[in-house]
């Protein structure tokens, strides 16, 4: 059954002890919302170009199960200890690419997991990264009703909170305290960091909203598509689906939960009320 975050469990994929099947070729390690306006654009595109698959935190949606796993290896980062290739290769060897948080927060272990896979670093003014990232991101793990849903969800937004807070904190640390001014040193220091670790002729300096598909595609070795490149998911999107997916969940729990059982109650008072008169006609 499709749930208010459209998950169908029947699909859910255990990835514990899996192989890689196919080769990581692309590692994006930009933060999230370094599309500009369209966060899961440079995934688009990527599927576009013929890669398949391609991990964003949307994959984890679709399959909750992933969550366990992102949060044991980032417990495991916190704890000083870095997960390997073996590890790598069995919640992510299906696919080609990876693109978006959580796997950025393993920029590190990921380019000396895969050293023949090229690097694409999106990138964005810090203040206006900040900027997208505090009204959309921040304010959602930030919100009440967001919270509420892991415990009336607790099969999918149970897992996925959890981790998605874990995620956040690995990168800006603890957002009660944090600083838009502490938040942006965070963001540079992670790009200049990746620039230390990865050679010239494999990494890729990209601005979506900038550079489109020329770049891209030299870059990759692709020819360049007749389509447009992909451009969705704006900020005011993203709110928009996350106040929907809040929404479904709230309703589901209702309907599912609490209206059976309101009418269980009504019937066992009911019930008790009919003994009751029974008794005393007796």
């Amino acid at each position: 059954m499709v749930n208010a975050l459209d998950v169908r469990p029947e699909l859910w994929v255990d990835r514990r002890g899996a192989k890689r099947v196919v080769e990581m070729k692309v590692l994006v390690l930009g933060y999230p919302r370094t599309g500009t306006a369209c966060f899961a654009a440079i995934r688009d595109a990527l599927r576009m170009l013929g890669h398949h698959e391609v991990h964003h935190m949307q994959s984890v949606f679709r399959n909750p199960l992933e969550a366990d796993l992102w949060l044991e290896a980032l417990e495991a980062k916190e704890r000083g200890e870095s997960w390997g290739r073996t590890e790598w290769d069995a919640l992510l060897g299906h696919c080609e690419a990876v693109t978006d948080a959580p796997a950025m927060c393993f920029s590190e272990e990921l380019i000396a997991a895969y050293p023949n896979a090229k690097v694409v670093l999106t990138n964005r003014d810090p203040a206006r990264w900040w900027g997208s990232f505090s009204k959309t991101i921040v304010a959602q793990l930030q919100s009440r009703w967001y919270g509420l849903t892991a415990y009336l969800d607790p099969r999918v937004s149970g897992r996925i909170i959890p981790m998605t807070r874990r995620t956040v904190y690995s990168l800006l640390g603890d957002l009660s305290t944090v600083t838009g001014e502490q938040a942006m040193e965070a963001y540079v220091a992670h790009y200049q960091r990746v620039r230390e670790l990865v050679p010239k002729e494999r990494l890729l300096e990209y601005e979506v909203a900038r550079d489109g598909w020329e770049p891209l595609c030299a870059f990759l070795g692709h020819e360049v598509p007749k389509e447009a490149f992909p451009r969705e998911n704006d900020s005011a999107r993203f709110q928009q689906r996350l106040d929907r997916s809040i929404r479904g969940i709230i309703v589901a729990f209702v309907v599912l939960k609490v209206v059976p059982g309101v009418v269980l109650l009504a019937g066992i008072l009911y019930w008790s009320q009919f003994v009751s008169r029974s008794v005393r006609r007796t």
